[in-house]
């Protein structure tokens, strides 16, 4: 420690051509402390914490798209249950609408959003430790199959809503 100390004051020194202040020592030290840090995680895990941080960011975006598909999910099937609402309402007017009788299919798609979400929670995770192992081995993989398969439900979802709108 006292050799850093002594960095530190001879990088104040040589920067500013004076004695050095007390907030430059302390950014200067916390500087040198970070920088040490970071080198000695890197030669333990062998991972530059960069591309560790991009991996954790990439896998807090995916929860997020877990949990969005959750609520989504959640959002359509209780209005599965405002439409029973409605058809009981309309039911005691006497007047028939057709689009009522597809009620269910709302209820399925629900659940099937929420359990579609729940399965991307789960393979976020696996998608974490997999990288993990790729940036301890010092290999690059592609993410094409997580975006294809994100792609591919959303259009699915998305046609099967429009599919409902236009027919029933």
């Amino acid at each position: 420690m006292a050799g850093t100390h002594i960095s530190v004051i001879q990088i104040c020194t040589a920067k500013s051509k004076s004695s050095p202040k007390d907030g430059e020592v302390r950014r200067v030290r916390g500087f040198l402390k970070y920088n040490t840090l970071m080198k000695k995680d890197k030669l333990k895990n062998n991972i530059d914490p960069k591309d560790l941080m991009a991996v954790e960011r990439a896998t807090t975006g995916l929860f997020g798209t877990a949990i969005s598909l959750i609520i989504l999910g959640f959002v359509v099937e209780k209005f599965e249950l405002f439409l029973h609402l409605a058809s009981a309402q309309i039911k005691s007017k006497s007047t028939h609408i057709p689009q009522l009788a597809h009620i269910d299919f709302y209820k399925y798609l629900g659940v099937g959003i929420v359990f579609i979400g729940v399965l991307l929670a789960l393979f976020t995770y696996r998608y974490y430790v997999r990288w993990i192992n790729h940036l301890e081995k010092k290999e690059m993989d592609t993410d094409k199959p997580i975006y294809l398969m994100l792609a591919l439900f959303i259009a699915v979802i998305g046609a099967l809503l429009i599919f409902a709108m236009l027919v029933w």
